[in-house]
Formats: C-alpha cells, sequence, structure tokens
C-alpha cells in the first residue's frame, strides 16, 4: 500500500471510529492521572520509610519497593484481578470481599508499581537535601515527622521533579496492560473495532499515534526540566 493510500486509509478509520477511540484514550488517561496521584502519596510515604532512621521501617519500605520494581507489572495486575480472590486469608473476611472489578484492580496494580518508582525518585531527592536543613527545622522546634513533611519532602519534590514526569509518562505506556484484564482503554478499544474489520494495521497505527499525543510532551518537559536544574547546580 502507498503512502497516500496508507494515509487515506488512516482518516477513513478514525472518521469511522473516532467516538469510541476518545473514549478509550480518555480512559487511559484518567487511569493514568488518578494512578499517579495516588502513586506520589504512596511513593511519598514510602520514600520517607525508606529515610527513615528507624530500621524496621526501612526495611518494609525496601521490601515494598524491590517487590513491585522486580516483578512484572504483567503480573501483578493478573495477580489482583484473578489471584486475589482466591486467596484464603484467615481474618481478613469471605474471599469474595478481595474480589475487584477490572478498572479496580487495574488502578490498584498501576499504583502499587508506579508508587514503587515514585519512592525511589522521592528517596534520591530527599537525600540530596543537605542536613542541615533538618538540622535548622528541629531547633526551630518541629518533630521530626513534621520536618520530613513540611521542610525536606517539598524540597525533594523539587529536585525529583524530572524523575517524576519521566515516570508519568512511562505510566501512560503502562496502562496499555490493563486491557489484559478487560479494562477498556485505548488499546481495548482499537483491538475491539479491528476485530471487526480487520483493520489492524490501521487502527493500532491510530492508536499508537494517540499514545504518543500522551507520552511526547512528557519526553519533552522531562528533558527541559533536567537541563533547567542542571544549570541552577
Amino acid at each position: 500500500m502507498d503512502v497516500v493510500g496508507f494515509g487515506g486509509e488512516l482518516w477513513s478509520q478514525w472518521s469511522d471510529h473516532y467516538p469510541e477511540l476518545l473514549r478509550g484514550y480518555r480512559t487511559t488517561i484518567l487511569i493514568s492521572l488518578a494512578s499517579f496521584a495516588l502513586a506520589l502519596l504512596v511513593g511519598a510515604i514510602a520514600a520517607i520509610l525508606r529515610t527513615s532512621e528507624f530500621r524496621p521501617l526501612r526495611f518494609l519500605a525496601g521490601m515494598y519497593v524491590e517487590l513491585f520494581r522486580n516483578t512484572p507489572l504483567l503480573v501483578q495486575l493478573t495477580f489482583f484481578f484473578f489471584g486475589l480472590p482466591r486467596l484464603q486469608l484467615p481474618f481478613f473476611g469471605r474471599p469474595d470481599w478481595f474480589l475487584l472489578s477490572p478498572l479496580q484492580a487495574a488502578m490498584v496494580g498501576l499504583t502499587l508499581y508506579t508508587g514503587a518508582y515514585t519512592a525511589e525518585a522521592l528517596r534520591s531527592g530527599l537525600l540530596a537535601i543537605d542536613k542541615g536543613q533538618t538540622e535548622a527545622a528541629r531547633s526551630l522546634g518541629l518533630g521530626y515527622i513534621q520536618t520530613r513533611i513540611y521542610v525536606i519532602l517539598p524540597q525533594a519534590l523539587r529536585v525529583a521533579l524530572p524523575l517524576l514526569t519521566s515516570t508519568l509518562s512511562a505510566l501512560f505506556r503502562n496502562t496499555a496492560l490493563v486491557s489484559v484484564i478487560g479494562v477498556t482503554d485505548l488499546l481495548q478499544t482499537a483491538d475491539n473495532i479491528q476485530q471487526n474489520n480487520f483493520k489492524t494495521f490501521e487502527l493500532f497505527t491510530i492508536a499508537g499515534i494517540l499514545y504518543l499525543t500522551m507520552t511526547l510532551p512528557l519526553a519533552w518537559a522531562s528533558t527541559r526540566l533536567e537541563r533547567r536544574f542542571a544549570r541552577a547546580r
């Protein structure tokens, strides 16, 4: 197929199916942003615990980070959707209490997986802050937790911003895996359409272009932030 003919096919598929594709596109964006907001919270807690003076807390936070960073996201998603309801946990109620919808399982999996990477980004930021900041805050009467949350963490967030931007970009790409557990995201929508009209190449090309509209601006922003912070040092 020549370039002009292929471009015409792309436009034809977009014209015929853009409402469904845009719904999947919107679902991908909403899942990504909601998961990232939760991952920031989880990651901030884990980062604070990983830099704690209390060794058991550092150990527990380290176990969480290593577990979720070193197992495939696809395995985690299938575990939360298919495996978790089959667990027989004493003192935790009936097994159906752990029965998650596809969207819930996707949110849990993406949040915990991304939270582990967010934790490491924030931990690097925490370690980059001069210890004099902590000593100054403590001398003003702030407690340990108050110092970490109100003084150190905001500065660490600024240092870690380029890494966090890259993490968000990766999260947009990782959402493509949620189609495996039945979430009707952008990839699943394109797949559903091509199963009916067999325009596989055209529809997945459109899906790829739509993913690029999400990830390329973030890649550009991450690069700009890294250069800006490098000049500020």
